[in-house]
């Protein structure tokens, strides 16, 4: 049986992925102003480790945890989004106009500082602005540091944007009890199974580099994909102090040697250099990387 009731969140005000703080600002889109509050208190007991999911229009949305061992110092999660036909929903990094999924823990016990990690995604055109997410059903896997043994309170506040041709803000909160594992759950094995197909820090064949910037200015990334050399690489980049970037474009292409160039929304007065999230989608591998990029004055 799950209990529902109204809850009002903070509502943070952010940019990127979990744990960074930045303005968050939302341009040129049709946003239904009213957010979907519920809360979702599952009335289960420790085996049963995923909450009930959440409704909502366009899809739903539901956590599911895989109970740890007693030693463990993380717990592994994922954020379980249903999409309908033609709804999307959002990567780590959303556009000028979208909105980041972000979960915070606050009033559990037991649990603190989750991460989202994130599959790799696909370029979606919209007339607002191409963004980067998902089209179809996703897990977002995450993982939280464990701050007390035996059995643990979990408060999950979750906030993410479910579209089609309006974007629908979807907040909502899950409550479960999470017990030590005792033996093999299909939880568990569903959940090992999204962190599992999360792109790797590198492998072989797939090579990733910044590569200085253009005489506009804008930074550019080599990807060189010797498993595939026929096809063009797909690239995706987070900057962690919010930058925005538009789609990247392909500057040259041969011998599967790709130059992207990356132009900034707001280019820079003087150059500068940014940290930043890449992950790439080559012709039969992905790879995710931390990539130092430089941005070049923007020209008089």
């Amino acid at each position: 049986m799950t209990a529902c009731k109204t809850v009002a969140l903070d509502r943070p005000a952010w940019r990127g992925h979990t744990g960074i703080m930045l303005p968050f600002h939302r341009r040129s889109i049709a946003v239904l102003t009213a957010v979907i509050t519920l809360t979702a208190l599952t009335g289960r007991d420790s085996a049963a480790q995923s909450s009930d999911w959440f409704e909502t229009m366009g899809g739903a949305v539901r956590i599911v945890i895989a109970p740890p061992q007693p030693t463990d110092t993380e717990i592994l999660g994922m954020l379980e989004i249903r999409l309908e036909d033609g709804w999307k929903t959002y990567w780590r990094d959303p556009g000028a106009s979208g909105i980041p999924p972000y979960i915070d823990l606050a009033g559990s016990k037991g649990v603190a500082k989750p991460v989202l990690h994130y599959p790799v995604p696909v370029w979606i055109e919209n007339p607002y602005g191409d963004f980067a997410g998902y089209d179809e059903p996703v897990a977002l896997p995450f993982t939280m540091a464990r701050t007390a043994n035996g059995e643990t309170e979990l408060v999950a506040n979750v906030f993410l944007g479910i579209c089609e041709d309006i974007c629908i803000p979807v907040q909502t909160q899950f409550s479960m009890r999470i017990g030590h594992a005792t033996g093999s759950t299909l939880d568990a094995m569903r959940v090992a199974k999204a962190h599992a197909a999360l792109p790797p820090g590198d492998v072989d064949g797939l090579t990733v580099t910044a590569d200085g910037y253009t005489e506009d200015g804008w930074a550019r990334i080599l990807i060189a994909d010797r498993a595939d050399p026929d096809t063009t690489p797909r690239l995706f980049v987070h900057a962690l102090d919010g930058t925005q970037f538009k789609p990247p474009k392909v500057l040259a292409s041969d011998n599967g040697e790709t130059v992207f160039g990356l132009e900034p929304v707001d280019p820079p007065a003087e150059p500068r250099t940014l940290d930043a999230i890449v992950t790439v989608a080559g012709g039969t591998v992905g790879v995710e990387t931390s990539l130092s990029l430089t941005l070049g004055a923007a020209p008089d």
